[in-house]
């Protein structure tokens, strides 16, 4: 017969792999005597201590018996399913506003970085010919975005080159600033679609992440305003004049680091009370 002291660690072990397994109820005492090797009445000592240390509770009546504690018996809710890098502080992104990375990193208390690791004029793809509705070259700017010295996204844009002469020429760490500063276009819209992917193994490299590990993926178009601060342009995709994009992007960002905000209204609701600055 299996002394106290093997009962409980094979307890212990059933325990571990239950809980892995969001398995909640215990075998009956009889079941784990014979699966043990045991009496029942060490078994039940055994049972009793556990009960006592918090590690499971006792439910009396036919469907009752021994229950791990901490395990849900019940249907599968969301909630219960963690975030990727849950218990960590995360960069927020709001998509209700257009800021640049640089900015958004100031205002949340991050030290900001940019590596350029390739900056250069090219033919463009037929999805980036597309989104401005023109073959002619393109400046296309690679740049891995850092936060507080750790790698938080790995970003792809696009932009006109006839629009942007000289582009190259200047510091491409804030690339909204620049536009604004130099070339007098502000960016007042964007559109994006955001997916879930998982991270290659080049991309893993260089977002210093596991391959597989979860990104989000942002696949973003940018129009400028006009000098009165409306929108040129709609995100119908007319290219025709200023109404084309003046950035096509695509950008991966660490779901481990990275939290996304949106607010919404049903149209013509009147609200008592406006949405807080951030989340809440």
């Amino acid at each position: 017969m299996s002394s106290q002291h093997e009962v409980e660690k094979s307890l212990t072990r059933l325990c571990e792999e239950m809980r892995a397994g969001g398995t909640a109820k215990l075998p009956s005492e009889r079941d784990l005597a014979l699966r043990l090797g045991a009496s029942r009445s060490t078994v039940r000592r055994v049972l009793d201590a556990m009960q006592a240390d918090g590690a499971l509770y006792r439910v009396r009546g036919r469907a009752g018996g021994a229950f791990l504690t901490g395990v849900s018996t019940g249907p599968p809710v969301p909630e219960d399913v963690p975030g990727s890098g849950e218990g960590r502080r995360k960069v927020l992104r709001d998509l209700n506003q257009v800021k640049g990375i640089p900015q958004m990193l100031s205002e949340q208390g991050y030290r900001d970085g940019t590596q350029v690791v390739r900056a250069a004029l090219e033919a463009p793809s037929p999805a980036v010919a597309g989104c401005f509705g023109s073959s002619g070259p393109v400046v296309s700017l690679l740049r891995v975005r850092f936060a507080d010295g750790e790698a938080l996204s790995l970003e792809h844009a696009y932009l006109p080159a006839p629009r942007f002469p000289g582009l190259l020429n200047h510091p491409l760490t804030s690339l909204y600033a620049l536009l604004a500063s130099e070339y007098g276009t502000v960016v007042g819209r964007t559109e994006e679609i955001i997916e879930a992917t998982a991270a290659t193994a080049p991309v893993s490299g260089i977002l210093h992440v596991s391959p597989g590990a979860p990104l989000l993926k942002v696949t973003r178009r940018a129009w400028a305003e006009d000098v009165t601060g409306d929108v040129t342009g709609d995100v119908t995709g007319d290219a025709s004049g200023d109404a084309a994009p003046v950035e096509f992007s695509v950008d991966l960002f660490r779901a481990d680091r990275t939290s996304l905000t949106v607010r919404s209204d049903r149209p013509g609701a009147k609200l008592h009370h406006p949405f807080p600055a951030g989340p809440h």
